[in-house]
């Protein structure tokens, strides 16, 4: 399969929470960049708000967000301010139009979510909606659409329904800066051997590259491709 992602092309990527765009994705982000794709990133919660003690402030979650973000050379960025970890709470078309409208107005080619069977509430609700949004009409400017992987909550889902990636994207050379970004969300990163530490992330992509013959890789599960 020739790449997905081709020189110039719109490419949205619709995130649960600050961070989880950076895990799944952040190398193929500045692969994109570099061949001067526009990447937009859409986040759906705020990411701190559900917690009983919080490491940092919706503010700083944010800043640390966009400081992620412009290592991986991105800067069209939303925050849409739902509470984390309530989605659950909305109902699922509403969430899908908040994702409909980026659709509309950006114009992708490509779109990037959750795994749709990931532990956490807001991805499965995210990749739900976003499912929704991009359903290929004839009229959806929409030509791919893919999962990828979090650390923490898709290696989490145990039994059936497993991840099982299928698309590989070399991040050899943009590992360093995917490893850039991750050290601007230090406040949710845990020390080795968690699952969101900075070395198992690094591990992970040096293992998925194993899989298929590359450095470093990141994974992900096709939702569907038309040409």
């Amino acid at each position: 399969m020739k790449s997905l992602v081709k020189e110039n092309e719109r490419v949205l990527i619709v995130a649960a929470h600050p961070d989880d765009e950076t895990i799944g994705m952040g190398g193929s982000i500045r692969r994109f960049t570099e061949i001067g794709c526009s990447v937009r990133v859409v986040f759906l919660s705020d990411g701190v708000s559900s917690r009983d003690v919080q490491r940092e402030s919706l503010v700083k979650r944010q800043n640390s967000s966009l400081a992620a973000l412009s290592h991986l050379g991105v800067s069209d960025v939303y925050f849409s301010g739902n509470p984390d970890n309530m989605l659950d709470t909305l109902p699922l078309l509403e969430i899908a139009k908040q994702i409909e409208f980026h659709v509309l107005d950006f114009n992708p080619k490509t779109v990037f979510t959750h795994f749709p069977f990931d532990l956490n509430v807001d991805h499965k609700l995210v990749s739900e909606a976003t499912q929704i949004a991009c359903r290929p009409k004839v009229s959806s400017p929409v030509n791919g659409l893919l999962f990828f992987e979090v650390a923490s909550s898709t290696n989490w889902h145990f039994g059936l329904n497993q991840f099982t990636p299928n698309y590989f994207i070399d991040i050899t050379t943009t590992l360093s800066s995917k490893e850039k970004a991750l050290q601007e969300y230090a406040a949710e990163l845990d020390s080795f051997p968690n699952s969101r530490s900075l070395e198992n992330l690094v591990n992970l992509s040096r293992t998925r590259g194993s899989f298929i013959g590359f450095e470093a890789a990141e994974a992900f599960q096709i939702a569907f491709i038309r040409e």
